[in-house]
This record gives C-alpha cells, structure tokens and sequence, in this order.
C-alpha cells in the first residue's frame, strides 16, 4: 500500500478557510475484497463552529469473486461522505485522540478506508440476473459457463407440494 496521505486542518480551524481535497488514496484488502485501483477521494473540509464538517464522495472499484458463480468480479462503489467532528467537551486539544483525527491531523487514508468498507456490499454478484452453479455438474449455469445439464422441470415434480395435494385428496 501507498504511503498515507495525512493533511493539517490547524489553519482551517485557526483562519476557517474551506479546504477541496481531490486526491487517489490506495485501499488495503478488505476480507475476500480488494481494491484493484486507487480510491478516488473528493472532499470539502470546512469549520463549523469549532468542530469540522466533511463533505464529499469516494469513488473506488471493489474486486472479488461472485457469491453465486464464483467469477471474479469488479463493481464500482461510491459513497457519499458526511462526517462531522466535534471537540471533546472540557479538553484543551481541540479533538484528541480519534481514528482518522488525531489533534490537527486528518488521516485521509483511513478515513477513505473506514468508508469503503463500512459501504462494502453484503453480497457481491457479476450481475442481478446471474444464475450460479449447477448442482449436478458443478459449473456455472450462465451463458458460456460450462454446464451442460439439461433444465429441471417443474412437471412431475415430487415436491412437497404434490404430497400435501395428495394428503389433502385421501381425506
């Protein structure tokens, strides 16, 4: 990973002039997740009385395998970012010790971070319509994936629903 990108908000708070930050920041794996291309990080910092508002949006590629076809995947993520910081109440530092905002110092890369994979999918598939992999053969059933398995059929079907149907006609 890339070093970290790491800003002074001293004089945004000192003289409260706004702060656009428009920069790539590299994201770390995440669990089976990676992050193939820098995440692309737009951000206006300004001071609300003496606290800190970020605004913004993150805009990055997420990359893994598909949880029904097991494909390799990429899908673009953005979020939206609205975070605001407040000073700790009877403190003479302005902020203390925090994750991403340590004293003066903004921690853009972990900030970047905690946003992408706090909006990271519970699910991630090659596309809505994606049809998995076949239980008889193993392969994917999509288009090109390999499984040649004829269709199960619905007609004679020995379900559950034909058994409570015939329940139903010994009564």
């Amino acid at each position: 990973m890339g070093s970290p990108l790491v800003i002074d908000v001293g004089p945004l708070l000192a003289a409260g002039r706004p702060i656009s930050l428009d920069e790539r920041v590299e994201l770390p794996p995440f669990g089976p997740y990676t992050f193939p291309h820098p995440a692309r990080v737009r951000l206006e910092l300004r001071r609300v009385e003496r606290g800190l508002q970020i605004d913004g949006s993150l805009e990055v590629d997420i990359a893994g395998g598909c949880d029904r076809c097991l494909e390799d995947v990429a899908v673009p993520l953005t979020v939206e970012v609205e975070e605001r910081f407040d000073p700790p109440s009877g403190s003479s530092d302005p902020f203390g010790e925090n994750n991403v905002l340590n004293g003066t110092s903004l921690d853009v890369s972990d900030l970047a971070r905690q946003l992408a994979t706090s909006a990271l999918p519970y699910s991630l598939t090659c596309s809505a319509s994606c049809r998995g992999l076949c239980a008889s053969c193993g392969r994917s059933k999509n288009t090109g994936g390999g499984c040649t398995c004829p269709a199960p059929t619905t007609e004679g079907d020995h379900g559950e629903s034909q058994v409570e149907n015939s329940a139903l006609e010994d009564a």
